[in-house]
């Protein structure tokens, strides 16, 4: 059982959302609010933490990009989807540098967020293909080959690199690569202790800020 918490300040998507994860045995709500204000005032008598959090940016009061570092203060295991319409490089950037493990982009369909959060509870990530690809490319012109850090990863582990951000598995990779997934685990260990971080979300933030 997954338990859910939800950040949005659109009404009907936020019931859409509730209604969803309240008819599906794999997913609990744990608390669903309009604001991290709203959130904040309840805070103190919540007894049980989310496991992941969906969260939009463009939120009354504090906005959603702010609270993500918050939010992963408060809940240490928690995983963030960020759920917006904005897929400008600047926010995107800063909500992964504040520790947001996925990005959405609005519109979406209930079943892909459903897919969504099954990637994320399991360990990877999603991006929306549009942001994927403004990620790809923000890299590719950011990084390059002057990237003093990007340059001692071997060519395999800059596959994986690639491969990671687009917010594939671990065993996406390993078919993708044609290796098997303790392999895909190995270069990740190598490719973490290279860049000298201890999360995917650190990774991705520490490439793009580079």
């Amino acid at each position: 059982m997954r338990q859910i918490g939800i950040i949005e300040d659109d009404n009907n998507l936020r019931s859409s959302i509730e209604a969803f994860i309240e008819i599906d045995e794999d997913l609990e709500l744990i608390f669903s609010f309009e604001s991290v204000e709203k959130w904040q005032a309840e805070y103190a008598v919540m007894k049980e933490p989310p496991s992941l959090l969906l969260i939009d940016i463009g939120l009354p009061g504090l906005s959603g990009l702010n609270a993500i570092s918050l939010f992963k203060k408060v809940y240490t295991e928690v995983k963030i989807i960020v759920i917006t319409g904005d897929d400008s490089s600047n926010t995107i950037w800063t909500a992964i540098s504040n520790g947001a493990d996925s990005y959405v982009s609005k519109p979406f369909s209930l079943k892909e967020l459903k897919e969504q959060i099954s990637i994320v509870c399991s360990g990877g990530a999603v991006l929306s293909p549009q942001v994927a690809n403004t990620v790809l490319e923000q890299i590719r012109n950011r990084s390059g080959l002057t990237n003093e850090q990007l340059k001692i990863l071997t060519k395999r582990e800059r596959e994986v690199v690639d491969e990671l951000i687009k917010g594939l598995t671990y065993k996406e990779i390993s078919k993708i690569l044609n290796i098997s997934s303790s392999t895909v685990n190995d270069h990740l260990k190598s490719i973490y202790q290279k860049m000298s971080v201890n999360s995917k979300a650190e990774l991705i933030a520490k490439i793009l800020t580079n």
